[in-house]
């Protein structure tokens, strides 16, 4: 039997598979990971007291909305890692660009506020604590999203695992908000953003074995 034919063959009996397939897949997987999260940021960490009142306000909102870009632009990112031959240079540009908004937006509210609020306004009352919760949170939801990923064929398996880990580490983030009140813009700047920098190197890591083909 020809090579052909037994692709062929082998292939007759597959369901047949949409061109975002493993994207949805991936979305639908994203449902368990962060009911996963939220069910450990209420029972290990507590939702913050003043919940319903912050989420009137714009801050709350501020938070969630850097955060749920970058689970985006995670997701985006591993969709095109994923593919040999897809370009990832748009996705990485948009996490640039998200990164710079943010540091240019915190160095000004640095700038303008009064000299003795600026070290209170970076280190808040959870800077110890604000990375090694958003890393724990972010180990919940990987899981869930490797698994999904791992239909995928990336040509290079550590960039997509961190890939990967920017999209948990987004939604973890994002979901941290519910138990986190910092609030400004240079906590977010460095507190946030080393929690999801360092799932995404940890993402590197796991993905270097889960996705090798």
């Amino acid at each position: 039997m020809k090579t052909e034919d037994l692709i062929d063959a082998l292939s007759v009996d597959l369901p047949p598979s949409g061109p975002r397939q493993i994207e949805r897949n991936i979305a639908l997987w994203m449902i368990p990971a962060a009911l996963l999260v939220v069910a450990g940021v209420g029972l290990w960490l507590g939702f913050r007291s003043d919940l319903a009142s912050a989420m009137i306000g714009p801050t709350f909102w501020a938070k969630a909305a850097y955060t749920s870009a970058l689970t985006m632009t995670g997701f985006w990112l591993l969709a095109r890692l994923g593919r040999p031959g897809a370009s990832a240079v748009a996705p990485l540009i948009a996490l640039a660009a998200l990164l710079l908004g943010v540091a240019g937006l915190a160095t000004y509210e640095m700038v303008t506020m009064p000299s003795p609020e600026r070290m209170p306004a970076l280190m808040g009352d959870s800077a110890r604590l604000c990375a090694p919760n958003i890393l724990v949170l972010s180990a919940l939801a990987a899981p869930f999203v490797f698994w999904a990923a791992r239909a995928f064929a990336p040509t290079r398996p550590a960039l997509a695992g961190a890939a990967a880990g920017l999209l948990t580490a987004g939604l973890a983030t994002t979901l941290y908000g519910l138990h986190c009140p910092e609030h400004t813009a240079p906590f977010v700047a460095v507190w946030y953003s080393l929690g999801i920098g360092l799932a995404v190197i940890g993402g590197a890591i796991v993905g270097r074995s889960v996705f090798r083909w």
